[in-house]
């Protein structure tokens, strides 16, 4: 039987790590499925400084933001290795980050579809249900994924 497969949008909140407590209560033994944690970031405008001091500093900015960026990436693995040190295989888990090329939501619906994800795993910060469907990232998931399974976490 092929594995079914489940990508899990991470953005480093406390949601996240909910959904990762979740992913690990529920399918820790479940040698059926595989998850990738995927994360997009916006990415750094490259700047020409010549000798300007002002544009200096700037450049001096964002190679700051870059060791972010590669921060924030370590992060990621590291929420890869939890999953790994609580049972799940090499072969069941990976991630993704890359820099966002569209709307959050597009890039998400993108990756499921071209990467044959079988389900989306979302959560979202607890606001007034009305909110949840208007113009969000999971409204806009709902309406495109067709033959995919999300799961809202809350």
């Amino acid at each position: 039987m092929a594995r079914q497969k489940v990508l899990v949008p991470y953005n480093f909140t406390i949601q996240d790590q909910k959904a990762m407590d979740f992913i690990m209560g529920t399918f820790q033994t479940v040698e059926e499925m595989e998850f990738t944690l995927f994360h997009v970031y916006e990415p750094l405008p490259e700047i020409e400084t010549g000798s300007n001091a002002v544009l200096g500093r700037l450049k001096g900015t964002m190679m700051s933001l870059a060791r972010d960026l590669r921060g924030l990436e370590s992060y990621l693995k590291g929420a890869r290795s939890k999953l790994l040190d609580n049972g799940f295989s090499e072969e069941r888990v990976a991630y993704i980050f890359k820099a966002r090329e569209k709307d959050i939501a597009d890039e998400i619906a993108e990756t499921a579809l071209k990467g044959g994800y079988h389900m989306v795993l979302l959560n979202r910060k607890p606001t007034k249900i009305t909110r949840m469907f208007g113009r969000s990232i999971s409204g806009k998931l709902l309406s495109t994924l067709k033959d995919t399974a999300i799961c809202i976490m809350n």
